[in-house]
């Protein structure tokens, strides 16, 4: 039985039972990954797991009840577990049903042929990127794991009042985890890529060689002075830090006085240069979606313009709070999860100088790849951070030598009203994205 069949099942006993609204929240991944160590298949996966969620209104009052089993006799359990507890449980946040929107975006988010790889395809890539990043560099000492894999996902929302939304999505990507070493020095670092439409459109020779690179170039590093200085935050470690400070957009934590943008609507709280964007229309992308988890039509929303706050992010019952219109950032962790907000695909638009360019413009400086202990070390709320980073040291415009056992210290806030200029090198590896950022000065606390 596959789930819009056991969705309507279920509805059409849930009526016989005596309910007026019912709902369902249907979640499915199923991966299937290679692992390669020292030349062999150190392990071979199929994962799937499933879950459904199901609310419905009886009696006046709304019950609900989950399941990770989509068969015939799960439906009796659901209707009766969800009667049992109508009225019992208190989950005021999404008491309501949504009947949808007028209209859904059309994207194409599956691809056949990525499910379609074979597991000698995946076997082999994992083999090759291996071999190839031990081939690359004498100062290579081990390939700790090489991976490829393939994932697909399906998601669907579905009610009495009319509400159906379905979505499927995938992808495949190959990964390598990398130690190198010279004298007594050890250190360690990878690299990874995807494709949302052919596996085999994912260059293993690129992977290889970014991935030796991160690890070599990291050999023979020692910090600098403290002091503040010019830097570059790398697109990773940019967008690491602008995803720690994400929630301070949220209109959930605005209600809460839990941001620190409370208040600043229509205000400049950036730089002019800085535009920030959730679009979940964009294709071929990690966060593309057509609703939210409350089935509402997903659209984009520029949430700083040119440096002034434009809105926040809102699901339903903060729209209504606030008498706006929902943004469809509504979210679920999980088809048990509580209902909640996020951003599908939120980035700062991109400038139009590489990274190279952008360190040509540092006489003295340091280029920041890697921020560590971001849990400890951000205040979303305040936007004060101290985090201890790796990277390179810049003289007369070029990497000069590679840099650790430093810190950098700021305040996010403070640091959108002094980023100089962003890249042109957004990497699109998750739902949270940055182009490599300038900034004026930073302090850097080292030798």
């Amino acid at each position: 039985m596959n789930i819009t069949e056991f969705q309507q099942h279920l509805f059409d006993q849930g009526k016989v039972y005596g309910y007026t609204e019912m709902e369902v929240y249907y979640s499915a991944s199923r991966s299937t990954a290679a692992v390669v160590r020292s030349g062999e298949v150190d392990s071979y996966r199929v994962a799937e797991t499933q879950g459904l969620s199901f609310r419905g209104l009886i009696n006046g009052q709304m019950g609900y009840a989950s399941t990770e089993k989509i068969a015939a006799d799960s439906i009796p359990f659901l209707l009766d577990e969800a009667a049992g507890n109508a009225g019992i449980l208190e989950i005021a946040d999404d008491s309501d049903l949504f009947g949808g929107s007028v209209s859904y975006p059309q994207l194409n988010t599956y691809s056949e042929q990525i499910i379609q790889t074979s597991p000698e395809t995946l076997i082999a890539a994992a083999t090759r990127l291996e071999q190839l990043v031990l081939d690359s560099d004498e100062r290579i000492t081990m390939v700790r794991q090489s991976s490829a894999s393939v994932r697909e996902h399906e998601l669907l929302i579905a009610n009495s009042k009319g509400l159906h939304c379905h979505q499927r999505d995938s992808i495949g990507s190959v990964s390598v985890y990398v130690l190198a070493g010279a004298d007594s020095e050890t250190v360690s670092g990878g690299w990874f890529d995807y494709d949302l439409r052919d596996f085999d459109d994912i260059s293993i020779e690129d992977v290889a060689a970014k991935a030796v690179h991160e690890v070599v170039s990291k050999l023979g590093a020692a910090p600098v002075p403290s002091d503040n200085y010019p830097v570059i935050l790398r697109e990773d470690a940019a967008s690491s830090l602008l995803s720690a400070h994400t929630s301070v957009f949220s209109a959930e934590q605005v209600e809460k006085g839990f941001s620190s943008l409370v208040g600043k609507l229509e205000q400049s709280i950036a730089g002019s240069n800085i535009t920030l964007i959730d679009d979940p229309l964009m294709e071929y992308v990690p966060g593309t979606t057509m609703f939210d988890a409350e089935g509402v039509a997903a659209s984009p929303h520029t949430l700083i313009q040119n440096g002034v706050l434009k809105t926040f992010l809102h699901n339903r019952k903060t729209a209504a709070k606030a008498g706006l219109s929902t943004t469809a950032n509504a979210s679920k962790g999980g088809y048990k999860g509580k209902l909640g907000i996020s951003y599908h695909n939120l980035y700062l638009q991109p400038g139009t100088r590489n990274l190279d360019e952008l360190i040509s413009s540092i006489e003295k400086g340091v280029l920041i790849t890697e921020l560590q202990g971001m849990h400890a070390g951000t205040d979303p709320t305040s936007g004060n951070f101290s985090l201890a980073c790796l990277g390179y040291w810049i003289e007369n415009g070029v990497i000069a030598r590679p840099v650790n056992q430093i810190t950098v210290s700021g305040n996010f806030y403070e640091l959108l009203n002094d980023v100089e200029e962003l890249g042109s090198d957004l990497r699109f590896t998750g739902s949270c994205t940055s182009p490599s950022l300038k900034i004026g000065s930073l302090s850097i606390s080292g030798s």
